[in-house]
């Protein structure tokens, strides 16, 4: 049987996350009112959920 040595990770370089830069792309295919309302959904959506996630 063989053997197998583990060896741990060094956990200082695992707990540093460098922050991402994202963006949000919305779009709506008609100029009605109701995409417009559609388009704002669709924004307030995206920034709440990059907002929190501080990450």
């Amino acid at each position: 049987m063989r053997k197998v040595t583990r060896i741990d990770g060094n956990n200082a370089l695992q707990a540093f996350k460098p922050k991402v830069r994202v963006a949000a792309y919305c779009r709506v295919s008609t100029d009605s009112d109701e995409q417009m309302a559609s388009l704002e959904a669709q924004k307030d959506h995206y920034e709440s959920y990059i907002k929190t996630n501080p990450d």
